[in-house]
């Protein structure tokens, strides 16, 4: 299983970094990537229904579908709009942040139209914005970090994502299985350890050097080399946020009783399985770029 889970990691990301050096080449940003957010929307929303689902809870099913398609779709509105104003009040997050609120309501309508009996009405609601979040929301911030860094630092942002998150999730892996002693989380996921943790923060600053060092200095345009503490403290708190992400799905696995949050992909599970740090990491690493890289 370790040999499996470390080729297909290696082949995930070699497919997602390549998908993002032909979108880093393309003479429209994004044009590439943003088509397979719209794409990978549904499934990631179709997964959270499955994990909610459960016992007597109901999340609205086509509002969490609806409502998620509308976030991530609105994360390109000031990036393709015509003449997009640059004193638009909206600004760039303001898209995506008002479809989040207009989903919402939408859940919140969608409760009005089926309502039969108080018990549980609160609980579906709070599901369905739940589900909307995960699918729509975070995954909209993997959309904004293709954006974040504008013309200078082009895809940086979201290869720093894809990398640091994705080292650390390989690292904690290894190392917990290889020298795993002493649980993280045992009620939640009893095979995270300690000893993975660390492993997992090692390999994200490796592959923050890899980003930073490496990379990043190729396909920049006249930025100035990020001090070693700006990116070994980048590569620390994307670490805790990728496991914060693994564990929330985790707690949601536990709570449905299901293994895996698919089963189209056997032994790995669908795409939450395979995304659930890159979503919690997403806006973790869009608020960090703009404090600590963008000048």
């Amino acid at each position: 299983m370790l040999r499996w889970r470390l080729l297909f990691g290696t082949i995930f990301v070699a497919a997602l970094m390549g998908l993002v050096i032909l979108d880093h080449n393309l003479a429209t940003p994004g044009a590439l990537l943003f088509p397979l957010a719209i794409a990978v929307t549904p499934l990631a929303a179709a997964e959270m229904l499955r994990l909610t689902s459960v016992r007597d809870q109901l999340p609205a099913r086509w509002v969490v579908y609806l409502g998620s398609l509308l976030v991530v779709v609105a994360n390109g509105v000031p990036h393709w709009w015509p003449d997009y104003p640059s004193d638009c009040p909206l600004g760039i997050m303001g898209w995506p942040l008002g479809a989040f609120t207009a989903a919402v309501l939408l859940a919140i309508v969608g409760e009005l139209i089926r309502f039969d009996k108080p018990e549980g009405l609160a609980k579906n609601l709070a599901l369905t914005v739940l589900c909307i979040g995960y699918a729509g929301l975070f995954l909209g911030f993997i959309v904004q970090l293709r954006f974040v860094g504008g013309a200078a630092w082009n895809t940086v942002p979201l290869i720093s994502l894809l990398v640091i998150v994705k080292a650390s999730d390989t690292g904690a892996y290894t190392v917990g299985r290889l020298a795993g002693r002493h649980k993280l989380a045992p009620k939640i996921s009893p095979g995270k350890t300690i000893e993975g943790l660390i492993g997992g923060v090692l390999f994200a600053c490796v592959g923050a050097w890899f980003v930073f060092v490496v990379i990043g200095p190729r396909i920049t345009e006249g930025v100035e080399p990020v001090a070693v503490w700006r990116w070994m403290f980048y590569a620390l708190i994307l670490t805790f946020a990728g496991v914060a992400g693994d564990l929330s799905v985790s707690l949601l696995k536990r709570d449905s009783g299901y293994k895996d949050s698919s089963t189209w992909l056997p032994g790995l599970g669908g795409v939450l399985d395979m995304m659930d740090s890159l979503l919690v990491s997403a806006p973790v690493a869009w608020f960090l770029w703009i404090v600590l890289f963008r000048s």
